[in-house]
């Protein structure tokens, strides 16, 4: 019995064994009885179990309510126990408040970064697309042969790719451009698309209010209605519902308000009124002009359980048909698809992850710090808790008391963590930082908050789990017999802490080495030559429609009108104009060639972008002519067709020869070239210099230019006279987006710059962290050796030797730090490799200043518990 005892309760209570024993117990006296008065044995136990009735259901019945009765007992004990372990928790840390702040400061640094972090990662890369089935969108590019991509598509080929497509459920495209709108108040340029008949539908994108657009609203001459966005209708109509039927001009046209989209819906590019496409000949799969106008963004919807391979064989099968059907424009190009979600986050997705990683180093640190205030802690606990194990706490519950303390302080630094990435959150997204797409989306919701919640636990488990096992280890009572002079478990428990500190130190120094990295890469960045002058210039776009602008002659009228104007404003030094600006795009691709020259070869694109540009633009954006000259007011629509290229272009097209006085096509007759300037970042700085060509703005009209003005001092006071002649000229023109150079400069390098400064951020709180490791096991290595110390001064060692050695530990413990963190700083740099310009993974200026960082920090984390333990009392301490 007593062996079955104690097998049982190695498995806990056992009711069926408790309810058969007690029940037998009944029938046994039962059966005594009924043999006392004369019956059989046989006989009085058939009577005894007779008279008790159905022993199985009686049996089934007790088990059942003795299970109950257990569990609830047992729930309560629980949970009475675990309020009691709450409660001891919290005022043993309330007897610490020095401690509990420095804990509950690193775990809500570590957990709020982390949190925020998530929730633009969760925001921006981990929720699905705000369109129906999200999954199977794929947008159609064009593919030259150099293997670029371009994702637009003529006309003539979206109708090809849509009639013909196996792959594709449907496919709709859409054609964005800036308008100016009239009936709304002031003149206002705005964003618009126009639209295919079955984009809306095949997207997912419902109309809140009035409908949607008719098939025969596609038609020429019938698409006068627009449809607005939610945003748009709130910021300029506010939110009025009768905004319906009202009409509006747009792009010089009348238009009627037939709807207005339901919130949150929109296309993937930023959109203000949405118009119909119209489907004029040029929509046409059987068109043989206009194929290389590539203006349409094509959205198509992939068949379920098609791949990519499968999409990209069917459009180049499409693309060798056309490539035979029309060899004059479609001899090289052929069609690919990427996924819609690939190509709108496919180049915020791994920086945001890095960031992510990182912030989970920096965690990481926090937890290894608050691991080593516990153990800290520990050590003066160790009495407390050798005494508790005395009266007969078991490791267990000594551990469990320990874990509980450890949770009390990751859920109020869960709590605490969870306000800081609130306040972070907001912040991110209020600054709009690096045109990251969808922070509209980002935000601390639930799942963020369980998130928070989960990781709050993790890390009281991370930090508490190691402190608690050392703590509570086989050896406490030992505290007890020798009155606590034992220095095995002390030994041991600094041992540990010097280990995490080692920890700190290589987490940090490959924070360091990431931050040092990125920030190198955008002093690079910020050192590229971008061949034009951005001081002391001023731009912004206008785009001449209406009436007063119907036909060329009038735009080119009122460009240079406008340009006269400005350029006779005070201070003003040069005032230009061209349909794209530095660092703003290329402009269409046209099909280039050089009359005399041989084709190019089959893997070489034979297409250029092309800007148009008025004769002082050059000036006005302080471009450098390289060679012969730059437009002229004698380059009208009647004078002989010229163009200016950059020196990427005749690296490309005339190896080394000069082009000035070459003739060139561009698919509306030869050309000459009269000049060439110097190249101009067109796009990103850290992406090479393409070939540009320009033509002049009489011989290449656009309606939508961006006009630099160039002038003696801060070009920002000109502001207010650039207004007041932009009205002069004509009340219904919209100015938009009037800002320096120098901005659109620093607009160019925000991303890397934000990654940079953020990472540089998260390093600085991991070396923080790790420096107070260093100050905190310094500290009370000098506690613990303070009598050896003071037996070393007594006997003569002087101050400066004390200080060296305990100096000299500290170092000792960041050299292995630095020497695991470098190892794994450049196997975790292999990740920041794509977002590296003008460095490598090796950069010694990087690694130097990681290492001074580190000494740095290390030496002045030591110094002051150095100082301490030299200025030590012998007398006082032997005593």
């Amino acid at each position: 019995m007593a062996r079955r005892t104690r097998f049982r309760q190695l498995f806990g209570p056992d009711p069926k064994g408790d309810v058969d024993e007690e029940l037998s117990f009944h029938l046994e006296m039962r059966t005594r009885e009924l043999v006392q008065r004369g019956e059989s044995p046989e006989r009085a136990h058939d009577a005894a179990r007779e008279r008790f009735g159905d022993y199985e259901r009686s049996r089934r019945e007790c088990v059942d309510i003795d299970e109950r009765r257990r569990r609830t007992l047992a729930r309560a004990e629980y949970t009475m126990e675990i309020r009691q372990d709450v409660a001891y928790a919290l005022r043993t840390l309330r007897r610490a408040p020095g401690f509990t702040a420095v804990a509950v400061l690193t775990l809500a640094l570590g957990i709020g970064a982390t949190s925020a972090i998530f929730s633009v990662v969760h925001g921006v890369l981990l929720e699905p697309l705000p369109y129906r089935d999200a999954d199977r969108l794929h947008v159609v590019r064009t593919l030259y042969p150099d293997g670029t991509a371009y994702t637009a598509l003529s006309a003539p080929d979206f109708m090809t790719v849509r009639e013909g497509s196996r792959t594709f459920e449907a496919v709709e495209a859409y054609a964005t451009g800036v308008f100016t709108l009239l009936g709304a108040g002031e003149p206002r340029e705005v964003r618009g698309a126009r639209v295919s008949d079955g984009l809306f539908d095949m997207l997912g994108m419902p109309v809140g209010l009035g409908r949607g657009f008719a098939t025969d609203e596609h038609r020429p001459g019938r698409s006068g209605v627009v449809v607005l966005a939610h945003g748009f209708w709130q910021r300029t109509f506010g939110g009025d519902p009768d905004v319906l039927g009202r009409m509006v001009t747009v792009a010089g046209r009348p238009h009627t308000v037939v709807g207005v989209l339901a919130p949150g819906v929109a296309l993937p590019s930023s959109v203000d009124v949405y118009a119909p496409l119209e489907y004029d000949e040029t929509f046409s799969a059987a068109t043989a002009t206009g194929r290389r106008a590539e203006y349409l963004a094509v959205i198509g919807v992939v068949r379920p359980g098609l791949g990519v391979t499968a999409i990209d064989e069917d459009l180049a099968r499409l693309g060798s048909d056309l490539q035979q059907a029309f060899p004059e424009t479609n001899a090289t190009q052929t069609f690919n698809a990427a996924s819609l979600a690939d190509l709108l986050l496919g180049d915020v997705r791994w920086p945001l992850f890095v960031l992510f990683g990182a912030v989970g180093l920096v965690l990481l640190v926090a937890c290894a710090n608050v691991a080593n205030l516990l153990l800290a802690r520990a050590t003066a606990r160790h009495e407390e808790l050798a005494v508790r194990a005395a009266l007969g706490a078991g490791r267990a519950r000594l551990i469990r008391q320990l874990l509980t303390e450890s949770a009390v302080l990751g859920s109020v630094g869960g709590v605490a963590g969870l306000g800081l990435a609130y306040w972070g959150t907001r912040a991110l997204v209020a600054a709009e930082p690096a045109d990251i797409p969808r922070l509209s989306q980002v935000g601390v919701d639930s799942t963020v908050v369980w998130f928070t919640m989960v990781i709050a636990f993790g890390t009281s488990l991370a930090f508490g789990a190691l402190p608690a096992l050392q703590s509570a280890g086989p050896t406490l009572t030992d505290a007890l017999r020798d009155g606590g002079r034992s220095g095995d478990g002390l030994g041991r428990r600094h041992r540990v802490r010097a280990l995490l500190v080692v920890g700190e130190m290589a987490l940090a120094v490959v924070l360091l080495t990431g931050a040092g990295l990125l920030m190198r890469s955008f002093v690079e960045l910020t050192q590229v030559t971008p061949g034009f002058d951005a001081a002391n210039a001023l731009a912004f776009r206008v785009t001449l429609q209406g009436e007063r602008y119907r036909d060329d002659p009038q735009i080119h009228r009122g460009v240079a009108e406008l340009e006269d104007r400005l350029r006779s404003l005070p201070r003003v030094r040069a005032v230009g104009a061209a349909n794209v600006l530095p660092l703003g795009g290329l402009g269409p691709l046209i099909t280039f060639a050089v009359e005399g020259a041989p084709p190019p070869p089959p893997d070489v694109n034979a297409e250029i972008a092309v800007a148009s540009a008025t004769p002082e633009y050059f000036r006005a954006v302080g471009a450098s002519l390289r060679r012969g000259r730059t437009f002229t007011d004698r380059d009208s629509d009647e004078a002989p067709r010229v163009v200016v290229i950059n020196e990427a272009a005749v690296r490309h097209w005339f190896a080394g020869q000069d082009p000035v006085g070459r003739f060139v096509t561009l698919g509306d007759g030869p050309r000459e070239v009269v000049g060439v300037v110097a190249d101009i970042r067109q796009r990103h700085p850290g992406e090479p210099v393409a070939p540009q060509l320009f033509a002049p703005h009489r011989q290449w009209t656009s309606r939508s230019m961006r006009m630099v003005v160039r002038a003696d001092g801060n070009p920002a006071e000109l502001a207010p006279a650039i207004r007041a002649e932009f009205r002069a000229l004509d009340p219904d023109l919209a100015l938009a987006d009037l800002t320096e150079l120098g901005a659109l400069v620093d607009r160019s390098v925000e991303r890397p710059r934000l990654f940079a400064a953020l990472l540089t951020l998260f390093a600085t709180v991991a070396l923080a962290l790790a420096a107070t490791g260093i100050f905190g096991v310094t500290s009370y290595a000098v506690a613990q050796r303070a009598r050896e110390i003071s037996i070393r001064i007594t006997l003569g060692a002087p101050p400066g030797r004390v200080v060296g050695s305990i100096v000299g530990r500290a170092v000792a413990l960041a050299v292995a730090g630095l020497a695991v963190g470098l190892a794994g700083g450049l196997v975790a740099g292999r990740a920041l490799e794509s977002q590296l310009f003008g460095i490598t993974l090796f950069d010694p200026v990087t690694v130097i200043v990681v290492v001074f960082v580190l000494a740095a920090s290390a030496i002045l984390a030591s110094v002051l518990p150095a100082r301490r333990a030299a200025n030590l009392d012998p007398a006082s301490l032997l005593r």
